[in-house]
């Protein structure tokens, strides 16, 4: 990569210019390490989603009366 270019390149064109740097070989492994760091990404953002439902559940003073599994399912119209 150019030097003088890289501080007015995107982070896109960074990457895409350090892809074709590599042999097809080398792209065969790259593609396996993006997959697997796409999907710790994903599930973190996941896990940061689920981990504020619940500080702000936790949060929230009017939690209700807590339902029987049977009576929930009588009010959905559901026999167990």
């Amino acid at each position: 990569m150019d030097g003088g270019r890289e501080g007015n390149m995107s982070n896109r064109e960074k990457c895409y210019a350090i892809i074709n740097s590599f042999t097809e070989e080398q792209l065969a492994n790259v593609a396996v390490m993006l997959v697997s760091a796409k999907t710790l990404v994903d599930e973190y953002g996941d896990d940061a989603y689920c981990r504020k439902l619940f500080a702000d559940y936790q949060a929230n003073m009017d939690k209700g009366e807590p339902v029987g599994i049977e009576n929930f399912a009588k009010e959905l119209g559901i026999s167990l």
